[in-house]
């Protein structure tokens, strides 16, 4: 799905609807960007700034436009709980039309994340595996060593393409993580590179890398023209001449 909508208009940018400010303005905000941009991205990511706030039911016109446009929505919840937990919120989020869920691999495959990835693809949506987070801290949990001295988020890498995974989430904001993590995963896995754009990470070195869809929010969300910050990232990303994924 991810890729079809990618090649349909020619963009590999996922909108991260991260919108803050007061409440009572959040959700005509995200719309808003979400009307401005809809017809160039390749998906919408949906953290806790608006699940928490107004929940998928308060969420129903975004869903809609979705929907409608075709364009595959992704549920942002690093999902790390015991499996029957993991169950209940695939199944919520199928549900209510999200297509995708991002999960934090910590918590293992057995009683964790296994039944819950299964049954995402039962529900023809797409399981994707936190491999490496954005910010600076990143690297004293991600980074840590395991018992035969990988880093974590190797390992994490190789569970992905293991556990059967559809794509991992790798910084943008570290090319090189990018590019280990590709050669881990091959072509079985699409890497979503967060941070790009406010957090420092340039699409067209993620690009590069090996990543396949670059997920900004800030740069677009807190834009006073989101379809012209839009443009600029397409732009960034038709520049790059690389092999077609």
């Amino acid at each position: 799905m991810m890729r079809g909508r990618k090649e349909r208009v020619g963009s590999g940018v996922v909108l991260a609807l991260d919108v803050g400010g007061p409440y009572e303005e959040r959700l005509k905000r995200a719309e808003g960007v979400l009307a401005a941009t809809k017809e160039g991205i390749a998906g919408v990511k949906l953290n806790f700034h608006l699940l928490l706030p107004y929940g998928l039911t308060g969420l129903q016109a975004i869903r809609n436009t979705c929907e409608a446009e075709g364009i595959p929505l992704i549920a942002d919840l690093k999902l790390n709980d015991i499996e029957s937990t993991n169950l209940e919120a695939v199944e919520t989020l199928s549900h209510f039309g999200v297509d995708g869920v991002i999960m934090n691999p910590f918590v293992g495959r057995e009683e964790g994340l296994g039944s819950a990835i299964e049954r995402v693809h039962q529900l023809q949506g797409g399981a994707l595996l936190l491999v490496y987070m954005s910010h600076k801290g990143a690297d004293e949990g991600y980074g840590l060593k395991t018992a035969g001295g990988e880093p974590l988020y190797r390992a994490f890498a190789k569970k992905a393409k293991q556990w059967g995974a559809d794509g991992i989430v790798v910084s943008g904001r570290s090319p090189g993580k990018i590019a280990e993590s590709r050669e881990i995963v091959g072509d079985e896995c699409l890497i979503f590179s967060p941070g790009i754009g406010a957090q420092g990470g340039e699409l067209s070195k993620a690009a590069e890398s090996g990543a396949d869809f670059f997920i900004v929010g800030r740069a677009i969300t807190e834009s006073s023209d989101p379809r012209r910050s839009l443009h600029a990232f397409r732009q960034s990303q038709a520049s790059f001449r690389g092999p077609k994924r």
